[in-house]
């Protein structure tokens, strides 16, 4: 029991041991004789057991609760009072809420018993029994049922509460085992993504490989064709050189593809700001000046920061190439859990926008990420790409 319940009982139990004292000692006329020695030895056991044997010598405390029952029964006949009942109720409470089951049970049908019979014969001793005073008694040996039914109550509500701190004890250790498995799996995952990632790398590069040798060598064959040609055969050599040109293409489409996937060497040197504000250094030949407007303390998942750096170096590359801007303006700002992208250029503009290898690549890597992107063409020249993620995950 909990020290609030032990204490709302303590005081119940030496209440009850006052009244029956007050009781007795008004009738004895305060002399230490007669139900006052039961008394008086049954509140010292009392003590003894809960003190001293229920600590130390656990096995003697059923044994005591029956040898205190006596001294009861000795108190309530020569007492010659129904008060003792009292005595009984606190042993029956005392029972059920402290020792285990079936003790209690048994206290309280022995009291129940008991007091019914001792009263009895008290009153046959006294020559006073009669229908009045066996009808008291049996009305007192109401309390007894009543006294059990609380205590039987009270039983069950503290079995149930030390269930369920037992149940919370329970899941506090599997949350700490889930917890504990969860760290291990975090490990594990980022182990097995580390391999992943060195597997990747391998097929890309084995991929970059074969792609390049083969492209290269196929341009370098059709341009010694075409310098062997170019003195003989003009046109054919012409022909020479284009086809080198078609394969310098599809080789570089095919290189494309491939490293898509790839994180930029920038992002794996310096941090995201940094490596965003280095791209104007790749075009540092061309005329276009470039303003950066990011957010320094922005963390974001590194594969986030991927996607955002190569749709930022495509729509700088688009706005360069195909739109000859002077001044672009990139924005990158949070927004609540999310953020917004802008990329604002003064160049050429278009009448109508198609979507082109580079704008779809920046459509797709918007929706690996779960990211809005739209693209618009101001009236006076200028194309703008906006991008929107409600939240970074």
């Amino acid at each position: 029991m909990d020290q609030k319940t032990t204490f709302i009982l303590n005081l119940g139990k030496y209440g009850g041991y006052i009244a029956v004292l007050w009781v007795a000692v008004s009738n004895t006329d305060f002399v230490i004789t007669g139900p006052l020695i039961p008394f008086v030895f049954l509140f010292a056991l009392d003590n003894i057991r809960t003190y001293y044997i229920d600590n130390k010598m656990p096995s003697l405390g059923v044994p005591s609760l029956y040898l205190q029952m006596l001294l009861a029964y000795a108190f309530l006949f020569l007492d010659g009072s129904t008060v003792g009942g009292i005595l009984l109720i606190i042993l029956i409470a005392e029972s059920q809420l402290t020792y285990p089951r079936p003790t209690g049970d048994i206290i309280f049908v022995l009291a129940l018993i008991g007091f019914t019979l001792v009263s009895a014969a008290g009153l046959i001793w006294r020559s006073a029994l009669d229908w009045e005073n066996m009808a008291a008694v049996l009305i007192n040996a109401l309390f007894f049922i009543f006294a059990y039914a609380v205590s039987y109550m009270a039983r069950r509500q503290l079995e149930e509460r030390k269930r369920a701190e037992h149940a919370l004890e329970q899941l506090d250790r599997s949350r700490s085992d889930l917890e504990k498995a969860y760290h291990k799996l975090v490990e594990i995952s980022k182990e097995r993504e580390h391999l992943a990632a060195v597997e990747e790398r391998s097929r890309l590069a084995r991929e970059l490989h074969d792609t390049l040798a083969h492209t290269l060598t196929t341009i370098v064959v059709s341009l010694e064709a075409g310098k062997k040609l170019l003195d003989k055969n003009p046109h054919k050599a012409l022909e020479e050189i284009e086809k080198s040109q078609e394969q310098a293409r599809r080789g570089l489409d095919e290189v494309r593809l491939t490293v898509k996937a790839l994180r930029p060497g920038d992002l794996e040197r310096m941090d995201f700001a940094a490596a965003i504000k280095g791209i104007e250094r790749d075009y540092s030949g061309s005329d276009c000046k470039i303003e950066f407007i990011l957010d320094e303390e922005l963390k974001l998942p590194a594969s986030v920061e991927t996607l955002l750096y190569r749709i930022i170096q495509e729509s700088i590359t688009n706005s360069i190439r195909h739109g000859n801007a002077k001044m672009m303006r990139v924005s990158l700002l949070c927004e609540g859990n999310g953020l917004i992208l802008e990329i604002d250029d003064d160049g050429c503009g278009t009448n109508e926008i198609i979507e082109g290898y580079g704008l779809m690549g920046i459509r797709e890597r918007a929706t690996a990420m779960g990211a809005r992107v739209s693209f618009s063409s101001h009236e006076n020249g200028g194309f703008l790409v906006k991008l929107i993620l409600g939240e970074i995950s």
